[in-house]
């Protein structure tokens, strides 16, 4: 696996808030022009941060409010 030179990083403000009120950010992460992941942080929750796909169940168990 070689490493590599350059990755970029964006980082978006959800909608969505924590049950808390506290804002959920997600971080997607590019090479050139592919997307080679994404992960979600929420602010004060342990260990903080969590996988995109994961989204929906955190809404379904009362984490993330609408």
């Amino acid at each position: 696996m070689k490493p590599y030179k350059e990755m970029y990083i964006t980082t978006y403000l959800l909608k969505e808030k924590q049950k808390t009120g506290k804002k959920i950010h997600a971080f997607i992460y590019q090479i050139n022009e592919d997307i080679i992941g994404g992960s979600g942080h929420l602010e004060t929750w342990e260990p903080g941060d969590f996988s995109l796909k994961d989204k929906k169940r955190l809404i379904n168990e009362g984490t993330i409010i609408k």
